[in-house]
């Protein structure tokens, strides 16, 4: 029997959020469907000149220079969460009963790669 999945859809440019925010500048170069990926970090706009920032998201799940992907369901420095994304290419799924390191956890870092063990010619 196949275990149930949640499906977390990678938020990008045109993402928008539960209060109207949008998010419209983003620092990965990470593209889906046409889309640029946003990242933990990058800005949100909103129509009154205001901006939020992306708290969390796919945690260890997915990475762009070793940042995590914003999701739908990132939480925003001014409370607000991201409810959409235009992109239907790329997401990550997480089945029932397991977990992935700093999903939706504000101030993950993800693990640097680490060289030790690795000999050059």
């Amino acid at each position: 029997m196949d275990k149930s999945e949640i499906i977390h859809w990678i938020a990008t440019i045109g993402s928008t959020t539960e209060r109207g925010g949008r998010t419209s500048k983003v620092s990965s170069g990470a593209e889906f469907d046409g889309f640029k990926a946003a990242l933990v970090g990058d800005t949100v706009m909103y129509d009154d000149g205001t901006e939020a920032i992306i708290l969390d998201g796919s945690g260890f799940g997915a990475t762009w220079a070793n940042k995590p992907f914003a999701l739908v369901g990132s939480r925003l420095s001014n409370g607000d969460r991201i409810a959409t994304t235009p992109q239907s290419a790329f997401s990550i799924s997480v089945k029932e009963g397991e977990t992935i390191p700093g999903l939706f956890e504000p101030g993950y870092v993800p693990p640097y790669a680490s060289e030790s063990g690795v000999k050059h010619a």
